[in-house]
């Protein structure tokens, strides 16, 4: 009986070490497979790094060598096609502890350039000029720099098998042994070349700018007490009792007292309210408040919006987009400046859907950009801009507006609003020179609802 058992006992141990065994070995072959797919994407996106800074090199050179205006639009939009792509790129790959703030301002410098250039020469009749020309030979020869040092590497990595998965448990490490592998090496030489470089002075033509802002001052900055009395009035709109306090101050391109009141109904759902230390003007408000069931429709919430607005003293605004977030509801308004739609002032009411209250105000473009405007008089006439628009589009509404470019511009435009078969466009253009300025796609995302499986 005792040999039995110490067979039974021997067999159980022999059975419970080839669990584990097998359990450990079945462990390490997912970590394995884990491990070779990391490396592979890994490997995937340094090598298409290398190839899309390859082809913006030769692209560069192209345009260098190219004097057709309709051979400078396909380069550069191949350009910036490819800049996007090295950008996507060099995020994939495990570098977050290595700088490469020069790299990536020479791959954002040429994506500014072609976006540029391709709109210019898009619009124009004439091929790139000499002062063009010049900007686009100081970014070839820092891609032949990045191209080289690329191609460098890539051979490295192929030839003595270096692993992209050793990189990232490197950074893992919090930097320690970066100065041991081969492959951050290779980066931190690639940024130390690209450092040699000037900056490339690309001017305001290049850059993004913000449209001109309202002078904001008062004849003092408010306090604390006058911020609580003026958000009191502004929401409630009579003395009910409430009594709010000053919860935090907010900085930045508004400084703000941010003012807690109890709401009236429910002391769960507090109100929070920003106004500026500036001049007193409120340019930002939540109600903290769950919803229910939706019961209103879209309709009958844009009333109930335009009249909180009408109530505050925003007059003559119109509803430009709704946006229905379960059971509530963002509806964006601009005001007008005689028949023209202000777009950069644009106003946003919250509204619950359940009982049709007013649970968010965002107001800081309004107040960042509202001002009384020199607006030309449209170059264009409404039926010549008509003309314009592509047959595909069934044109519903056409209406002057002033927009804020690519650039960051103030310019105005004829808004033409139309759809296609289910889709639904809004299409600027420029109303002196006819310019398509933006397109804009308003046709709601899709709702997708998901059952809970218990």
């Amino acid at each position: 009986m005792k040999r039995w058992r110490s067979w039974i006992t021997t067999g159980l141990i022999v059975l419970a070490v080839v669990a584990v065994g097998y359990w450990g070995y079945s462990e390490h072959r997912v970590k394995q497979g884990l491990q070779n797919r990391a490396e592979s994407q890994y490997q995937r996106a340094f090598h298409e790094l290398s190839w899309h800074v390859d082809t913006i090199s030769g692209q560069l050179a192209q345009l260098l060598i190219s004097g057709a205006r309709e051979r400078d639009v396909l380069g550069l939009a191949t350009v910036s096609r490819q800049v996007f792509a090295a950008q996507a790129n060099l995020g994939s790959l495990p570098l977050a502890l290595v700088p490469l703030s020069k790299t990536e301002k020479f791959l954002s410098d040429t994506g500014e350039v072609s976006f540029a250039f391709l709109n210019k020469t898009a619009q124009g009749d004439v091929a790139l000029e000499e002062a063009d020309e010049e900007i686009i030979e100081q970014l070839y020869q820092r891609s032949l720099v990045l191209k080289g040092d690329l191609s460098e590497l890539a051979a490295a990595v192929l030839n003595k098998k270096l692993s992209w998965t050793e990189v990232e448990v490197v950074a893992l490490r919090g930097n320690k042994d970066l100065e041991d592998n081969t492959i951050i090496n290779g980066f931190q030489l690639m940024e130390k070349k690209m450092e040699e470089y000037q900056e490339i002075n690309l001017g305001d033509d290049f850059s993004k700018t913000k449209p001109d802002r309202k002078k904001v001052e008062g004849e003092k900055e408010i306090d604390p007490q006058e911020a609580e009395e003026i958000a009191r009035k502004w929401w409630f709109l009579e003395d009910v009792g409430q009594r709010g306090k000053l919860t935090y101050e907010g900085t930045g391109d508004i400084p703000t007292y941010g003012i807690e009141f109890l709401s009236s109904t429910n002391e769960a759902n507090p109100i929070y309210i920003d106004v500026s230390k500036l001049d007193g003007s409120v340019v930002w408000c939540m109600r903290d408040k769950s919803t229910g069931e939706a019961k209103i429709a879209l309709a009958e919430g844009e009333e109930k919006c335009r009249e909180f607005l009408e109530k505050r003293g925003f007059q003559d605004t119109v509803l430009v987009e709704t946006e229905r977030e379960d059971s509530s509801a963002i509806y964006t308004f601009v005001p007008c400046q005689g028949d023209v739609l202000l777009y950069p002032e644009q106003l946003k009411i919250e509204l619950a859907l359940d009982d049709g209250e007013v649970v968010g105000y965002e107001g800081s473009f309004y107040y960042m950009y509202h001002q009384e405007r020199e607006l030309p008089e449209p170059v264009l006439s409404k039926e010549e801009v008509r003309a314009m628009v592509s047959p595909h589009l069934e044109v519903e509404v056409v209406r002057p507006a002033l927009i804020v470019n690519y650039w960051g511009k103030e310019v105005l435009t004829w808004e033409v609003r139309g759809s296609y078969q289910e889709e639904k466009f809004a299409v600027f253009y420029n109303a002196e020179t006819g310019k398509e300025e933006e397109v804009a796609r308003l046709t709601p995302s899709p709702k997708f609802l998901f059952d809970l499986i218990d």
